[in-house]
């Protein structure tokens, strides 16, 4: 079964050599700058990635990458304050 989320994907079609980054649409971005956001992806540098894609995408394409970052970060925001420690907090007694 599919993932009910979007993702982001860095990507390099090795058939004809072009670099782009998939969110709705695929926006083409120069190969160094691919690898680049890949990488800051892979690390959680959430934005940086937006940066350098925000940098080097058309102009026509900065309303998705907003978007899509910023959605993507409240969401995981969302999610990390819904995990529970994995120790819950002990009541520690003092001596007297």
């Amino acid at each position: 079964m599919g993932q009910s989320r979007k993702n982001v994907e860095a990507v390099t079609d090795f058939a004809d050599g072009r670099h782009f980054v998939r969110l709705h649409r695929d926006i083409f971005l120069p190969s160094a700058v691919c690898e680049a956001v890949r990488r800051h992806l892979a690390a959680g540098r959430w934005e940086e990635a937006k940066s350098l894609t925000l940098e080097h995408a058309p102009a026509d394409a900065h309303d998705e990458i907003h978007l899509f970052f910023d959605s993507t970060a409240e969401r995981l925001a969302s999610e990390n304050q819904q995990v529970p420690s994995a120790a819950p907090a002990v009541p520690t007694r003092l001596s007297s």
